[in-house]
């Protein structure tokens, strides 16, 4: 049950509506920035002379203006680590993304880039209708550049109807949590689509370099194929049609944006599980590139041991 609960507190609501969490604040590099204020509008006029103050304080006073360009609204320049800020920055890839004393997250984007969100979403406009929204096209734009890796498994003995529960289960969740949670799933073909999972993300490790905590299921769902047609035996010397069902599984694999994820969030709670996940995928990661280094040294070092001892053959 209480695996059941975090889930459901990690999970990111898809709607239209939820795309609210556009309240941050951004480092600025230029020290004449201004301190203008985004004025929301509502149907009602309720907001019409109100400041949204976006975000919590983190390195300077500097509020985004609402004509600057959509990119900069969540872009916050790797180059801001460079200035002097008494808030706690991450020096390197394996150091935890704590919220700083400000509430403020420090996120790193899959391109590198950091980004300064806060910890609350919205702050006191949480709970308005017409709260201030993540706009779309960004969300669009931003996910078109991540990589992705499809993966399938045709003509499975099995009906679609009851392979689509196992698939529902593991559709938007991330692949770590997916390969431990699917364990405890009491269906005949669960084993069967935690092997799909676990070798569509050996393939996305494979191509382009991504581990399983780097990686979400995106899509996840299972079609109808071909089926043999049987003939039903019924009582009283009785016959009728019966239909052996086979099924088809498509999943799909794609990076996470952590950042976007965080942005997403409609809660605290939310935000802290991302930010939980992303200094695990981040370790992970740190751990791997550690261990890499130390193979190719290794390599390195007999690929040198063969040549001098060719050398002194000759």
């Amino acid at each position: 049950m209480n695996q059941l609960l975090n889930r459901m507190t990690c999970l990111t609501i898809r709607g239209s509506n939820q795309m609210r969490n556009c309240s941050f604040k951004l480092n600025s590099s230029s020290a004449s920035a201004s301190a203008s204020a985004i004025h929301t509008s509502s149907i009602n006029g309720n907001y019409n002379n109100t400041s949204l103050l976006i975000g919590s304080q983190f390195s300077m006073n500097a509020i985004i203006n609402a004509n600057t360009n959509v990119n900069a609204i969540i872009r916050h320049k790797s180059a801001a680590a460079n200035m002097n800020t008494n808030t706690s920055t991450i020096n390197n890839s394996s150091k935890k993304q704590q919220p700083s004393e400000d509430g403020t997250i420090i996120a790193t984007g899959p391109d590198g880039t950091q980004y300064s969100i806060p910890l609350k979403p919205l702050g006191p406009y949480q709970k308005h209708r017409y709260a201030p929204k993540l706009p779309p096209h960004m969300v669009t734009k931003r996910i078109s550049k991540l990589r992705i890796m499809p993966g399938a498994a045709k003509n499975i003995r099995h009906s679609p109807w009851r392979l689509n529960l196992i698939c529902q289960f593991a559709a938007g969740q991330t692949v770590t949590d997916v390969l431990r949670e699917i364990l405890f799933v009491e269906k005949v073909k669960a084993p069967l689509v935690e092997k799909l999972i676990q070798g569509t993300a050996n393939s996305a490790f494979t191509k382009h370099g991504l581990l399983k905590s780097q990686l979400e299921v995106v899509e996840c769902f299972a079609t109808q194929g071909s089926h043999l047609k049987r003939v039903k035996r019924m009582g009283r010397g009785r016959h009728g049609k019966m239909a052996r069902r086979f099924s088809h599984i498509r999943i799909v694999l794609r990076e996470i944006d952590f950042p976007l994820k965080i942005m997403q969030c409609t809660s605290v709670n939310q935000r802290r599980q991302w930010v939980k996940r992303m200094e695990a995928s981040m370790k992970e990661v740190a751990e791997y590139d550690e261990e890499r280094e130390e193979i190719e040294a290794l390599e390195k070092e007999v690929a040198e041991m063969k040549m001098k001892k060719e050398q002194d053959e000759k």
